[in-house]
């Protein structure tokens, strides 16, 4: 049987919206393989409009840590004359460095689903060891105090790797909450209650000093977000912590080291929790215990930056400005002269906003995905 040569087929190409969502477009093609033409191209009916609504607010939604800080700026220039000048916002963001530091760790772990309480004891009590070592053995050496302060941390988040990931003893909260308990009583016998003064020069001129022109605690902030941005993009490790926090029995179908990636991911925290006891040695020229408010700043700054606590979603630039928005509240309540009570209170109550947002987002994650696949079969 000849074909007309004539004849033609229509065959179906995916091609990518503006909007970013997948549909196809029709186009005729003779049997001999000659593009004959478009065909006249689909035209989203009113119902398929909801779809580009939701999309925008998805957006909005992402934006939001970003659109709270630039509020509350707005609201403080209004309250307070001294708030939008150079040396207070360069405060705020100073201020804001040491939760930031801890938030990032904090943040890899929340990307898998668990929580690390322990880390803000842990970096106290590295900050207690600097100051210790360097009071009774002061010829020991900048470096080895150095290492010493970050190493204890780090020893702490192995600890927790192996109780939680090899010996799968209680859950990653219960078991870091016994730590920080156990970590806060090492801090209170060796200090006594009270700071320990003294940390080596070249550790407090790192914290004070302004490579480039920028506060030696923003430029190590900003040095310490670009490495964990890479490290969750760009490397194959990073990814995989991201993968497994969206499915871990997917993750694990393809040939991801689980346990091996979970392992690693209370010691990486622990290696920025002991980044943050360096800064906060070096900022206080001392060693003082940590009195467990800092973990749960770095919580809520992981939290205000849009990650959720499900794991699999989250940003290391939105917690930063997370953390921003914590500093900003604290200082523009001072500029208003309002008690320093009253701070908790606003910042639960920005907390609670963002939690209510990541429940916004999930719900119009889910509608989008119903209307895409809608389009997409309308127009097949």
């Amino acid at each position: 049987m000849t074909k007309d040569p004539n004849e033609q087929t229509v065959r179906n190409e995916p091609t990518e919206t503006s909007a970013g969502m997948l549909t196809t477009a029709n186009r005729v093609t003779s049997t001999d393989g000659k593009q004959a033409g478009p065909r006249k191209a689909f035209r989203p009916s009113p119902t398929h409009q909801p779809a580009l609504a939701l999309d925008l607010a998805l957006k909005a939604i992402s934006a939001g840590p970003l659109i709270v800080f630039l509020s509350l700026c707005v609201l403080f220039t209004i309250l307070s004359p001294y708030f939008l000048t150079t040396s207070n916002l360069m405060n705020i963001l100073v201020q804001s460095s040491s939760v930031a530091l801890l938030a990032l760790g904090a943040l890899v772990v929340i990307m898998v689903g668990s929580l690390d309480i322990s880390l803000g004891a842990a970096a106290g009590l590295g900050t207690l060891v600097g100051a210790v070592l360097y009071r009774d053995y002061p010829g020991l050496g900048t470096p080895m105090i150095a290492l010493a302060i970050v190493g204890t941390a780090l020893a702490i988040g192995v600890a927790n790797a192996l109780v939680i990931e090899s010996l799968r003893i209680g859950s990653a909260f219960i078991v870091t909450l016994g730590t920080m308990y156990a970590v806060q009583s090492l801090s209170y016998v060796t200090s006594g209650g009270s700071q320990v003064p003294g940390i080596p020069g070249p550790i407090t001129n790192l914290a004070n000093a302004e490579p480039l022109g920028i506060p030696g605690p923003v430029f190590m902030v900003i040095v310490a977000a670009s490495a964990m941005a890479f490290f969750l993009n760009r490397v194959a490790w990073g990814r995989w912590i991201v993968a497994i926090g969206g499915n871990a029995d997917a993750a694990r179908k393809v040939g991801i080291p689980v346990r091996a990636v979970l392992f690693s991911v209370y010691v990486i925290a622990a290696l920025f929790a002991g980044l943050t006891a360096l800064l906060v040695a070096g900022l206080n020229d001392a060693g003082a215990p940590d009195s467990g408010t800092s973990i749960l700043l770095g919580i809520a700054a992981v939290v205000i930056g849009g990650t959720s606590l499900s794991g699999g979603r989250g940003s290391v630039w939105a917690t930063v400005v997370g953390a921003v928005i914590l500093g900003t509240i604290s200082n523009g309540l001072t500029l208003m002269s309002v008690s320093p009570n009253w701070t908790p209170f606003a910042v639960g109550s920005v907390l609670v906003a963002a939690v209510g947002l990541d429940a916004a987002r999930q719900r119009i994650e889910g509608r989008l995905r119903v209307r895409q696949a809608q389009l997409h079969a309308a127009v097949i």
